[in-house]
């Protein structure tokens, strides 16, 4: 969620994870959907096919990836308008198990954050582009 200060506010949960809320705009429709902080994943964002299939939205396209475990795999994707920093945003997101925001849509940005259960955190764009 973005707040007054354009930055983007986030909560630390009782695992000591951080999400984030983030409005996903399909046509004239948003949606909010809950995305864990992954700096693992190198992707913009991910979203679980449960989300694509209830979203109704179209594959898009194949990539090929490394998953954590470093395998080499296939992976749909679909593509989505994200509001970030107060601005729509379209990326390729991944379909994946659950909703990561990785460290490609993380690009440009600093994270503070008290890394505490319960904690908050925010997440400041710094460079443009």
């Amino acid at each position: 969620m973005t707040g007054s200060s354009g930055m983007i506010e986030g909560r630390i949960d009782n695992n000591v994870e951080a999400f984030v809320d983030l409005e996903i705009q399909l046509d004239d429709t948003t949606h909010t959907i809950a995305f864990l902080v992954d700096t693992g994943f190198n992707g913009f964002l991910s979203i679980p096919f449960r989300l694509v299939h209830q979203l109704g939205l179209p594959l898009s396209d194949v990539q090929q990836g490394v998953t954590a475990d470093g395998r080499s795999s296939f992976f749909d994707t679909v593509e989505l308008t994200v509001i970030w920093h107060g601005n729509p945003l379209t990326v390729q997101a991944q379909v994946l198990d659950e909703p990561l925001l990785g460290t490609r849509l993380l690009r440009g940005s600093k994270i503070e954050a008290a890394w505490i259960q319960g904690g908050m955190f925010q997440i400041e764009l710094i460079l443009d582009g």
